[in-house]
């Protein structure tokens, strides 16, 4: 019987001991934010401007856009705040996507109701590769 038990006691112990040092890992890297986003690979993404005469879609690198947003989130209440616009000059620049399917440029997270990365046309690129991770169509 002494014998089944150290295996387990040993298991017990090392499955506690990852716990410790994920959580002191996790702990430590969202103690700085700018940690995560220097260590970044740069990278394009998608932003649009959500004046109604403007609309401008464009690439920007993502490096520059988490930097800006970390270091303005608490000046604005903890919300991201807009970037300023290369075509119009206002601070209506938000984070976009543009769908895999239709092409669309949309906003990240338009509707409150659904993934942020959905698209007005229906497509998901989470939902995607949840049914394909499931076998479902």
């Amino acid at each position: 019987m002494e014998d089944k038990k150290k295996p387990i006691m040993i298991a017990v112990v090392v499955v506690c001991a990852v716990v410790a040092v994920g959580m002191i890992y996790k702990t430590i890297r969202s103690a700085s934010p700018m940690r995560g986003i220097d260590s970044m690979k740069s990278a394009m993404m998608w932003v649009k401007c959500k004046e109604k005469d403007c609309n401008a879609e464009y690439q920007m690198d993502q490096k520059d856009y988490f930097r800006f947003t970390a270091e303005n989130q608490k000046e604005n209440g903890g919300v991201t705040p807009p970037l300023t616009c290369e075509k119009c000059g206002k601070s209506s620049v938000y984070r976009a996507l543009k769908c895999a399917k239709c092409q669309k440029v949309f906003f990240y997270g338009f509707n409150p109701r659904t993934l942020p990365d959905k698209c007005e046309c229906g497509f998901s690129p989470t939902e995607d590769r949840a049914r394909a991770a499931t076998g479902k169509k």
